[in-house]
């Protein structure tokens, strides 16, 4: 009962700065959902506890309550490891503990939106996740739960920062900045938000430059990744990863900046420059699944795919530990943890283990909700994606060919990759006439699909690349093939890819086929370049060295693939190298 008058409190607060109402506008179709970010209509309840792992913040703020600085100082931990929804609670407990706290609603702004995250990701198609230019609802037309919490969570983070400024005289200086950057974030009448945040997180960086969860906040935002192509940094990424740099360099138990750091590096050249934050992150902070998941995308970038393997199945066993504990917790992030965890058995070469995680993800059956909708990172549907993934990675043709191993799912996305797969398994089989028949049906699939339609007009355009060069108009087909290797190249970065595995790879496979050893083997050393230390690339490699009489390079070829896929299922080593 008094969790619930506190909470009553926190939302009359919010209600004195902004009106609300109480009428529901009928639901539409959105695009993709952001996994990070609270869901539409899941704002969190309380109480909050306070957890072991969440790692140690100790941010000076301004309260008179020793407890809820706990909770604040939570949060601020949570939001370094963009466990929103958990930020979002603990944020909430404190201003119920002290409903004149600033900084609490300054909190809950920073949580409650979810994009307190690496600009880069901000680049993305709304229809896949990234940020989507819905118009947002003034206070007065919200939708609202029957608490009065408006349920989109940009009106809570706008009406939370809106709250924190009428008290923003009674805090420091210092916080005054903070609460100050945040409303240049949330203001409506911007017309470049990110550039007005970024500018007063400078002012305050500059203003206190002893105080690292500034300058790490504004490293963190200026991380605009790098070119999808060239892999060269954007405009303001090197500074950002500076920045972050010199945060760990003043304090190395900063987890905060070392998780920055990760999404500094990752999708550039040089993944390596991030192991140290990689060791770091997880053992400042071992209970936070994402955490855990982190270093996986720089081990499985930078050729140490057994070090991913064990930080995405640490991650997913976390999640799970959550999920069991709370009936309400969503599983996509569970589904993208073994999502990656099966892209990274792919590339070890183990088709069984990638099964058996595919399995556990289709285990998770939809909801009534998740089913009408268009979201692809249900965990089933991630499950799903990974399984024609895994089927196609390891070729398994004849099993794609039996109806009973991909199950018919009826959305549009589920049947195109289906369809897209089959497609593959006819031409390579040499059914020609069939795999036609199935690319005129994935033209209609895709023209139906609601996601992002992105990747599968790349993956049309690699079945008719399969299909003509397999029909004996190599030359065109071989085009095609240029074609969708260079618009999967310049798919904007994402983890795990966007694309089931380069199309260079399904290149090398026809060229291979067709005999034509020399357009194998440049297709094959271009995949090493996008997935370094492929042990399916070293094996092709070999034989197509050893087919153009390079024995002694065919040979330390076989060897190098033997220690790449030293966990691989038995088989599916050449028992032999090539002569």
């Amino acid at each position: 009962m008094k969790s619930a008058i506190r909470w009553a409190c926190v939302l009359a607060a919010l209600a004195a700065t902004t009106p609300a109402t109480m009428q529901q506008p009928r639901a539409q179709q959105r695009p993709e959902p952001d996994m990070c970010a609270v869901p539409p209509g899941s704002q969190p309840l309380l109480p909050a506890k306070i957890l072991d792992g969440m790692g140690t913040t100790n941010m000076p703020v301004t309260t008179r309550s020793d407890q809820a600085r706990k909770f604040f100082n939570q949060g601020v931990s949570q939001v370094h490891s963009f466990w929103f929804l958990e930020a979002e609670r603990s944020f909430l407990q404190a201003a119920t503990l002290d409903p004149d706290m600033a900084m609490a609603y300054w909190g809950i702004a920073v949580s409650a939106a979810g994009d307190h995250r690496p600009t880069f990701q901000s680049f993305r198609d709304p229809m896949d996740g990234g940020r989507a230019n819905a118009p947002l609802p003034s206070s007065d037309a919200a939708q609202r739960t029957a608490n009065g919490a408006a349920i989109d969570p940009r009106v809570r983070a706008r009406e939370a920062i809106a709250k924190a400024m009428s008290l923003r005289d009674k805090v420091t200086p210092r916080e005054r900045l903070y609460i100050e950057s945040q409303a240049a974030r949330r203001n409506p009448d911007s017309k470049d938000t990110d550039a007005d945040y970024i500018k007063s997180l400078r002012t305050l960086a500059g203003a206190y430059p002893d105080d690292l969860e500034a300058r790490s906040f504004l490293g963190l935002m200026l991380l605009d990744g790098y070119d999808s192509v060239t892999r060269a940094p954007r405009a303001h990424t090197t500074e950002g990863t500076t920045l972050l740099q010199e945060v760990i360099a003043r304090n190395d138990n900063h987890f905060g900046a070392h998780h920055y750091l990760i999404h500094g590096w990752e999708g550039s050249t040089t993944p390596e420059r991030a192991w140290l934050s990689c060791r770091r992150y997880p053992a400042l902070v071992p209970n936070i699944p994402h955490a855990l998941h982190m270093p996986g995308h720089i081990y499985a970038q930078s050729d140490r795919i057994d070090d991913a393997i064990t930080s995405f199945a640490d991650a997913a066993d976390n999640e799970l530990k959550w999920m069991t504990a709370d009936v309400l917790y969503p599983n996509g992030h569970h589904g993208h943890n073994m999502h990656f965890l099966v892209h990274s058995l792919n590339l070890d070469g183990r088709f069984r283990d990638s099964m058996d995680r595919v399995r556990q993800m289709m285990a998770f059956k939809e909801t009534p909700r998740e089913r009408s909708g268009n979201s692809q990172r249900t965990a089933y549907r991630q499950g799903y994606y990974s399984l024609v993934k895994t089927l196609v990675r390891f070729e398994k043709w004849n099993l794609i060919l039996d109806p009973s191993t991909v199950p018919v799912y009826d959305k549009a996305e589920q049947h195109a990759w289906r369809t897209w797969a089959v497609g593959l398994a006819y031409a390579a089989s040499d059914k020609l006439d069939e795999a036609r028949t199935t690319l005129e049906t994935l033209k209609g699939h895709v023209n139906a699909s609601t996601a992002t339609k992105r990747p599968l007009l790349i993956a049309q355009l690699e079945l008719e690349a399969a299909i003509t060069s397999r029909g004996g108009d190599k030359a065109r087909g071989y085009e095609l093939y240029r074609q969708a290797a260079d618009q999967e190249v310049a798919l904007l970065y994402t983890e795990p890819p966007s694309y089931p595995r380069p199309v260079i790879e399904g290149w090398g496979e026809t060229a291979l086929a067709l005999g034509d050893y020399a357009a194998a083997e440049k297709a094959y050393r271009e995949a090493l370049t996008r997935e370094p230390g492929s042990g399916r690339a070293y094996f092709a490699l070999a034989t197509v060295l050893a087919a153009q009489n390079h024995a002694e390079a065919a040979k330390q070829m076989y060897e190098t693939g033997i220690r790449a896929w030293d966990k691989a299922d038995k088989e599916l080593i050449p028992n032999r190298q090539p002569h």
